[in-house]
């Protein structure tokens, strides 16, 4: 019997799943250019696709709607960038070996209308509403990040929704030439399905196991 589309996409939605893919920069694995050029393209439908998340309040910023952006970085800029966490910035934490472990990073941002220098310069009112705009910018932001990672579990890779450490850092922005008035929401560390080798440390997410559904109540009054 074949499935519906609303069976396939609750599947999809339960199939989702965080994994942590680890390796130090001397093992990192060359990807065929044939297997690149396949799945570079099916990461930019996907996010292209996944921009169709809804939101409340057009940013426009440099006439751009969207309250997001996006900065693919692909295999090839990963050792680099794993190499200039670890030598320049001096990072212990666990951002090189994701970098260097992964087959594609996506940084996804989003552009938060409070900047650090207004918190002690606007009116109460005006700061009152900008932030109220900034949480719809944010839950916007975060649907999008959700819709690319069901389209890129759909084609089989493997995903790691970081909230980025080190990676969204003001030195590491100037790096990767990304404004300053952008904030990051999401590194999407990405596997293709055909890099999914053991030879990799991988370490899955830990509240899998802890999901239920008591927090939904029905309202009966």
């Amino acid at each position: 019997m074949s499935l519906s589309e609303a069976e396939i996409l609750s599947n999809i939605i339960r199939q989702r799943k965080t994994e942590k893919v680890l390796c130090e920069a001397s093992s990192i694995q060359e990807i065929p250019s044939d297997l690149q050029q396949k799945n570079q393209q099916i990461i930019l439908d996907a996010i292209e696709t996944a921009g169709w998340a809804p939101f409340h309040y057009p940013r426009q910023i440099d006439e751009i709607a969207e309250p997001w952006r996006a900065h693919l970085i692909w295999s090839d800029n990963c050792p680099k960038i794993a190499q200039y966490l670890t030598s320049e910035i001096g990072c212990t934490t666990k951002e090189p070996n994701l970098t260097a472990g992964c087959s594609a990073l996506a940084l996804i941002t989003w552009l938060p209308e409070v900047q650090r220098d207004d918190l002690g310069n606007l009116p109460r009112a005006t700061l009152s509403a900008k932030l109220a705009r900034d949480e719809e910018h944010l839950a916007a932001a975060s649907a999008m990040v959700q819709n690319f990672l069901l389209i890129l579990t759909a084609h089989g890779m493997g995903t790691y929704w970081s909230s980025g450490g080190k990676l969204g850092k003001d030195d590491m922005f100037q790096y990767l030439n990304i404004p300053r008035h952008e904030r990051l929401l999401a590194a999407v560390f990405i596997e293709y399905p055909e890099m999914m080798t053991d030879g990799k440390d991988r370490k899955p997410g830990k509240h899998r196991d802890k999901r239920s559904n008591r927090w939904i109540r029905e309202v009966n009054l």
